[in-house]
C-alpha cells in the first residue's frame, strides 16, 4: 500500500472482490473503478471480504485490496478498519449490495461518502429469506440506510435504478446515474455457422435461466441447429444441467472461462439473451453489444435501459414463456447477413459510449458534489433543499455562448457538445436553478436558441461529446475531465 498522507486515500467498500467464487457485476464495477482511479494517480484501497486461499493484502493494477472477514463479518471489520485509518481516508465509495457498510458512522464529519447502489433488493429479500430475516434486511436497506446516508449522493447504474432508489428506498439526497463500462469494446470475431446464443454470467435462480433452457426446446424444434452456450458458474448449475438433460435441450455448459476465452466465444454468437425478472443495468448485455452481438431481454426494470429495442436488440413483453417465439423470430431475422451486420454496428456504437473512464468521471463528480455540500455546511451555510429528483436538459446554440462560459457552470452537472449545440444535464434543477444558470452564462431565457426539457432515460445515458470540466480529484487536488 502506498504511504498515505492525511485525507489522501479513496476507499471503496464492497463485500466481495473478483476472486470470490460468487463475484458478479458489482465486483467488476468496484474493481474497474479502483483501477481507473489508481491509473489517474489516486491512492485507492478496496476493502472487501476474504475468501479461502486469498491473501489479506494484495496490490492489483495499482490499487490495494484489503481483505477482512467472511460473508457477514466483513461489515463490522470494515468499519473497524475505517475507524483505525480515518485520518488518512479522504473519500469513501460505499457499495450497497442490499446492505451497505454504514461508513458515515465512523468516518470523519467532513469526509465525503457516496453510496453506490447496484440494485434494490427489497423484493429479492422477500423471496430469498425467512420472514424475520427478510424484514430485517428490508429495514437495513431502506429506513436504516436512508437515515445514515441522509442527503449524501447516491450513485446508481441506470435510470430504472434511480427510480427504484427514490420510490422504493425513498432516499432524499441527489441520485446520479453512472453506468458501468464494457471490457469487450473492440472484441471482434466470426460468428458461428449455426445459430448460437451465448449467455455470460453467474448461474443463479433469479436470472430465470431455467425458462431459457425450456425455451430452447421449442427454438430447436424450429431451428434444429440452434444451440445455447452458458458461460459462468453458480448455485443453479446442477439444476440447469438436469433440466437440459430432462428436456433434451442442447445446452453447452462452459463454466468459468478466462477473459480471453470468454470473449472469443462471445464474439461467435448470433444473440445474447436475458430471461431475468429485472434487477439493474445488465453489464453482460452491454458487453455482448460491445462485441457486436445483438441482445434480447424481457422488458423489465433495468433491462429496458440496457437494450435499445429494434436497434441493438429486442425487448419482450410478458412472462418467460414468450421467450421461445421471440428468440426464434430474432434468430430468423439474423440469418440475413446484411441485417445481422447492421444490428452489430448499432450494438457496437451504443456500447462504445460506456467506458470505465466515464464511470470514474461520474463517481468523482458525485464525490465533488458531496465535498462541496460538506464545505458549505462547514462554512455555516444553510443546507440546501434535497430530494428533487428532476433532471432537465438545457440546450443552447454554441454560437450564443460568450467567451469563457465554461467557468460559469455548476459543479456536478454534465455538459456535452456536438459542435453546434451544447447540452447540459442539470440534476435537481428547477425553474429558478435554470434561470440562475442562464444569467451566469449571460443568456436571456427568451433567446430562441435556448430550450429546457425534462430529461428522458436516453438523455441520462448519453455522453457523446463531453465538455471538459475542472474538478477536485479523489485526493483533493485539481483534475480536468
Amino acid at each position: 500500500m502506498r504511504r498515505s498522507t492525511p485525507g489522501s486515500t479513496l476507499v471503496v467498500l464492497n463485500w466481495r472482490d473478483r476472486r470470490h467464487r460468487s463475484a458478479g457485476g458489482a465486483e467488476l464495477y468496484c474493481e474497474r473503478l479502483a483501477r481507473e482511479l489508481a491509473a489517474r494517480g489516486a491512492s485507492v484501497v478496496l476493502v472487501t471480504s476474504r475468501p479461502a486461499d486469498t491473501p489479506a493484502r494484495e496490490v492489483v493494477d495499482g490499487y490495494t485490496i484489503r481483505r477482512l472477514g467472511r460473508w457477514w463479518s466483513v461489515y463490522p471489520l470494515a468499519l473497524l478498519w475505517l475507524l483505525r485509518h480515518r485520518s488518512s481516508v479522504g473519500a469513501v465509495v460505499d457499495s450497497q449490495n442490499g446492505i451497505p457498510f454504514f461508513s458515515p458512522l465512523v468516518t470523519r464529519r467532513h469526509t465525503p461518502v457516496v453510496l453506490l447502489v447496484h440494485h434494490v433488493h427489497q423484493d429479492l429479500f422477500t423471496r430469498a429469506l425467512r420472514p424475520l430475516a427478510a424484514r430485517l434486511a428490508r429495514w437495513l436497506e431502506g429506513p436504516a440506510s436512508r437515515r445514515v446516508y441522509r442527503r449524501r449522493p447516491v450513485v446508481v447504474l441506470s435510470p430504472s435504478g434511480r427510480t427504484q432508489v427514490r420510490r422504493r428506498l425513498r432516499f432524499d439526497g441527489p441520485v446520479r446515474v453512472v453506468p458501468c463500462g464494457a471490457d469487450t469494446l473492440g472484441v471482434r470475431g466470426e460468428r458461428s455457422a449455426a445459430p448460437r446464443i451465448v449467455v455470460v454470467g453467474r448461474l443463479t435462480p433469479y436470472k430465470r435461466l431455467d425458462s431459457l433452457v425450456d425455451a430452447m426446446v421449442d427454438v430447436q424444434a424450429r431451428l434444429p441447429d440452434a444451440e445455447l452456450h452458458l458461460i459462468g458458474d453458480g448455485p443453479a448449475r446442477r439444476e440447469l444441467v438436469a433440466r437440459a438433460r430432462e428436456t433434451g435441450a442442447r445446452v453447452v455448459f462452459h463454466g468459468r472461462l478466462s477473459d480471453a476465452r470468454r470473449d472469443t466465444l462471445l464474439s461467435t454468437a448470433w444473440l445474447a439473451v436475458s430471461a431475468s425478472d429485472g434487477g439493474d443495468w445488465a453489464v453482460s448485455l452491454v458487453e455482448a453489444n460491445a462485441a457486436g452481438v445483438p441482445v434480447l431481454a424481457r422488458r423489465v426494470s433495468g433491462l429496458r435501459d440496457t437494450v435499445r429495442h429494434g436497434q441493438t436488440g429486442w425487448l419482450v413483453d410478458g412472462e418467460p414463456s414468450v421467450l421461445a417465439e421471440a428468440i426464434t423470430r430474432a434468430l430468423v431475422t439474423l440469418t440475413d447477413p446484411a441485417v445481422a451486420r447492421t444490428f452489430g454496428q448499432r450494438a457496437r456504437a451504443w456500447a462504445a459510449r460506456f467506458t470505465w473512464a466515464r464511470t470514474a468521471d461520474g463517481v468523482l463528480q458525485a464525490l465533488d458534489t458531496e465535498r462541496a455540500r460538506l464545505e458549505r455546511r462547514r462554512s455555516g451555510d444553510r443546507e440546501r433543499r434535497s430530494g428533487n429528483d428532476l433532471v432537465v436538459v438545457l440546450s443552447v446554440q454554441q454560437s450564443a455562448l460568450p467567451e469563457g462560459w465554461e467557468s460559469s457552470r455548476r459543479s456536478g452537472d454534465v455538459w456535452v457538445s456536438d459542435g453546434d449545440t451544447v447540452r447540459a444535464l442539470l440534476t435537481g434543477a428547477d425553474e429558478g436553478d435554470v434561470e440562475g444558470i442562464l444569467v451566469r452564462l449571460g443568456i436571456h431565457r427568451d433567446d430562441p436558441s435556448v430550450s429546457v426539457l425534462v430529461a428522458r432515460h436516453a438523455d441520462l445515458l448519453d455522453d457523446r461529446h463531453p465538455v471538459a470540466v475542472a474538478r477536485q480529484d479523489a485526493r483533493g487536488g485539481g483534475h480536468a475531465a
